[in-house]
């Protein structure tokens, strides 16, 4: 098997590419500066293990306050942009991950699930994935499904997808090539425990739902799985 083909694995990407429930720390927000890059962690798409593979290369790093950590790109553009002058901000571009909504869904419900929090508001040990769902598509969801959305996460201040690289968590091979030549370091995504196996069945009904409300992270995601490394997503 060769390398390409070894990344592109479902095994590879369960055993590497893993959520935060398998180490209990959480990914970060980092710059780097040489690069001209900024990697925005969107939860639960596989940053926390490029962070353990790249963090040695960053210059910024943010690790607190908690909800800094996942900063999503128009508070980047809003609290740190400004920070840089003219010049220095035009060097910098964004670089994000999206994941396939229901599997982003499952990764999340799986994460909640954890014994730790048992009890507490945010678990999810209480409810099966088709509940956890519907929680989610809730006007006001509850705690433990209020997770937000994958678009939003990658938006400007227009409401348009600003992000100017965009990878989908499926094709993480192409994300791992752009960021060994851009910061020209052999980067290797560590090894990681398998999250474990959860029925992620959905009714037809509302799985046609879910697809109807999050209309927008399906098509992202959808377009992102049709670029070509010779044609990647450009902003």
């Amino acid at each position: 098997m060769t390398e390409a083909e070894r990344l592109r694995s479902d095994e590879y990407l369960r055993s590497h590419v893993a959520t935060r429930a398998s180490s209990g720390r959480p990914a970060h927000m980092m710059i780097f500066w040489e690069a001209g890059l900024v990697l925005l962690a969107v939860p639960k798409t596989g940053t926390q293990a490029l962070e353990s593979a790249t963090a040695d290369y960053a210059d910024v790093l943010i690790r607190n306050p908690p909800k800094q950590k996942h900063m999503p790109l128009r508070w980047y553009q809003n609290a740190v942009l400004p920070l840089f002058d003219g010049t220095e901000r035009s060097r910098l571009q964004t670089v994000a991950v999206i994941r396939e909504p229901v599997d982003w869904l499952g990764s999340w419900f799986r994460y909640r699930r954890r014994a730790s929090l048992s009890g507490h508001a945010n678990s999810t040990r209480h409810v099966d994935f088709g509940g956890f769902v519907e929680a989610y598509l809730a006007p006001d969801p509850p705690p433990f499904a209020a997770v937000g959305r994958q678009s939003r996460f990658v938006e400007d201040a227009t409401g348009e997808v600003g992000v100017d690289h965009l990878f989908a968590f499926d094709r993480m091979p192409d994300l791992v090539q752009f960021l060994r030549e851009r910061l020209r370091q052999p980067i290797c995504l560590p090894n990681r425990n398998i999250s474990p196996n959860v029925d992620l069945h959905l009714p037809p009904d509302l799985l046609a739902r879910l697809k109807h409300e999050c209309a927008r992270d399906f098509e992202l995601h959808k377009r992102l799985i049709s670029q070509t490394s010779s044609s990647p997503w450009r902003a």
